[in-house]
């Protein structure tokens, strides 16, 4: 439970419901600085945007480097494959033919690795807070640090959303959990 961090986030129509509900939050126990007000005009997110473009990056990394094992095995088989059938490229040169199929194959794996991993996205959180931004709401964010502040954020950002307030789109009751 060391890392367990959490996100949990209300839009509301109005400041003064997402002020309600975070004062709500600190009576409960959270500390004031795990829980955040974004308005529209406000930076895009700023820690949790740059968290998610963080995320993006290590998946990328990661698929880029499953690509270019895979490529590799696919490189060194397509060798071997191609010194079984005698071909012309291992005659004259058997290492450096084998060295370079290798590495062709490694490029392409890390190259379509990379491509899938980054159309993988994982920034939907941020994409979620821009997209409140921009269409006027208020989002308030809540880091949770256990399972239990998680549970209470849930519940108490869960109610306060839907509690009616007159304004069209307002009331969901649906917290995001991150």
């Amino acid at each position: 439970m060391k890392n367990y961090l959490h996100r949990v986030l209300g839009i509301y129509a109005t400041r003064t419901a997402a002020e309600s509900a975070s004062a709500r939050l600190i009576e409960r126990g959270m500390l004031a600085e795990n829980v955040k007000i974004l308005e529209p005009g406000s930076s895009s997110g700023g820690d949790d945007a740059k968290a998610d473009s963080d995320d993006v990056l290590k998946e990328m990394l990661r698929e880029g480097a499953i690509g270019t094992a895979v490529g590799t095995l696919a490189g060194a088989a397509g060798t071997i494959a191609m010194a079984a059938a005698n071909v012309s490229l291992f005659v004259a040169s058997p290492v450096v033919g084998a060295l370079s199929m290798l590495g062709w194959g490694a490029a392409l794996g890390g190259t379509v690795g990379a491509t899938v991993g980054a159309k993988r996205s994982k920034g939907e959180v941020a994409d979620l807070v821009k997209d409140a931004l921009a269409n006027s709401h208020v989002v308030l964010v809540a880091h949770t640090a256990t399972e239990e502040e998680t549970s209470y954020a849930q519940q108490i950002i869960g109610a306060s959303m839907a509690e009616p307030t007159g304004k069209p789109g307002a009331g969901s009751g649906t917290p995001v959990t991150s």
